[in-house]
């Protein structure tokens, strides 16, 4: 938006994304693990010097951000159905959300200080720090079989009206931008605030919940976000990204149980059907926001 790219290029930015996401992930999953870790890593750090204020730019930018992003993604949900049955999940989400925190406040840092090339050079530097792990990384590849995969209408209903959150949430950094506070520092306050609040639900308070309680936190969630979006203080907002930090990471606990419970199938061909079923759902949403011209604040 600070390049001058007004809303609706930028949804359909997104949406470019989303519709590349379907290939990418079938490929992605296709692939040796270890190698698509490797080009993710290194396309991610790159991708930004291609933001400038052009439409061929931000066209290269979806490319490289869609096959950073959605190969990445598949292979987290990959790894964490592997390592299912280990004791220390818990701690594994702990660290995450750890480098969640800290990575929002570097993040703020630099990209307020430093210009694009040389954010742009720090990630791949970093990048090329995080490949040494990668490759000593043990990968479980031959776990797909033969058997026949089944998934419930119930299921399939539930992973496509779960994109409306996931495009709120992709959305946010935006809403916050233009409608509270145009400062990239606070779109960064706003998220260590999520972040350290979810830190705080995956110690306390996440394994004293039981299943049952999934609906009235997705109720609670929703009520959240509507006063999110109709609350003008930037102050007040701050509070309620701490109860949305809460919310979005109980309901998460649900949402991604739902999407592991998988029970003996092969891992590789379920995510593959799964993940093609969210981004064509996010792109269908998509162009129905595009084709009817909503704004921002309405999308939301």
């Amino acid at each position: 938006y600070k390049k001058g790219f007004i809303v609706e290029e930028i949804l359909l930015f997104l949406l470019i994304m989303y519709i590349l996401g379907i290939l990418i992930n079938y490929v992605s999953l296709k692939l040796n693990l270890k190698i698509v870790l490797i080009i993710s890593s290194i396309f991610f750090s790159t991708s930004y010097l291609y933001l400038s204020n052009n439409d061929i730019s931000l066209f290269i930018l979806a490319i490289l951000l869609s096959i950073s992003n959605y190969s990445y993604h598949s292979i987290r949900h990959y790894l964490a159905l592997i390592m299912l049955t280990k004791k220390d999940t818990r701690l594994l989400i702990n660290i995450m959300n750890l480098g969640m925190i800290l990575s929002s406040i570097v993040g703020v840092l630099i990209i307020s200080k430093l210009s694009l090339i040389t954010v742009s050079i720090i990630l791949l530097i970093l990048t090329i720090i995080t490949i040494f792990p990668i490759i000593t990384l043990k990968i479980n590849q031959k776990l797909s079989t033969n058997k026949k995969i089944i998934i419930s209408k119930r299921k399939i209903i539930f992973n496509i009206l779960e994109q409306f959150k996931v495009i709120f949430i992709e959305l946010q950094p935006l809403f916050l931008y233009l409608y509270i506070n145009d400062s990239i520092i606070y779109v960064g306050i706003f998220n260590i605030i999520i972040s350290i609040a979810s830190l705080i639900v995956v110690y306390f308070i996440l394994n004293k919940l039981k299943l049952g309680s999934f609906k009235y936190i997705t109720l609670l969630l929703g009520i959240v976000l509507l006063f999110k979006i109709n609350i003008t203080s930037s102050v007040l907002l701050l509070f309620i990204a701490f109860l949305e930090g809460i919310l979005i990471k109980l309901y998460d606990n649900y949402s991604l149980s739902y999407l592991y419970d998988i029970k003996d199938i092969p891992i590789k061909k379920y995510l593959i059907i799964e993940e093609t079923i969210f981004f064509v759902s996010k792109s269908i949403i998509m162009l129905f926001f595009i084709g009817f011209k909503l704004n921002l604040k309405l999308i939301l």
